[in-house]
């Protein structure tokens, strides 16, 4: 028979056809055929799994900490150009006031722009009431 012609194998009955037949199906297994077997199964997949586990939880973090910094750094660009835009804005306005020499239009401007709430009440003014104004503030 066919488990006769294995070595080490010490069955007494014929085998079940179509099963095969492990060469110490009969024995218990030793330690270190358990141990070897153990280290072949998968600690190493395991630590390199866990490894990898490891790096992405950094590499998200790391993700996040560039992301909020991004976010941050998008928030002032967009803060600077709404500021900009308003300088721009203003300087129109005061370009467009009749009376206003060059000299007081630089001047009335660069008092109006220390402060956001002049330049809101400056946008408020009525056409005729922003030559008065200008004149006070100047």
């Amino acid at each position: 028979m066919l488990h006769e012609k294995i070595p080490g194998c010490d069955l007494k009955e014929p085998p079940t056809p179509g099963v095969p037949v492990a060469p110490s199906a009969s024995a218990a297994p030793s330690a270190s055929y358990i141990e070897r077997n153990k280290r072949k199964r998968g600690s190493k997949s395991e630590e390199v799994i866990d490894i990898v586990v490891e790096s992405m939880r950094d590499m998200k973090g790391a993700y996040q900490e560039h992301t909020a910094v991004l976010v941050d750094m998008v928030s002032c660009f967009k803060h600077e150009k709404e500021g900009a835009e308003r300088r721009m804005k203003l300087m129109a306005l005061l370009r467009d006031v009749p009376g206003l020499s060059g000299d007081d239009r630089m001047k009335a401007g660069l008092s109006i722009l220390r402060d956001n709430s002049v330049i809101d009440m400056v946008f408020q003014l009525q056409p005729g009431e922003l030559l008065p104004f200008l004149k006070k503030l100047l």
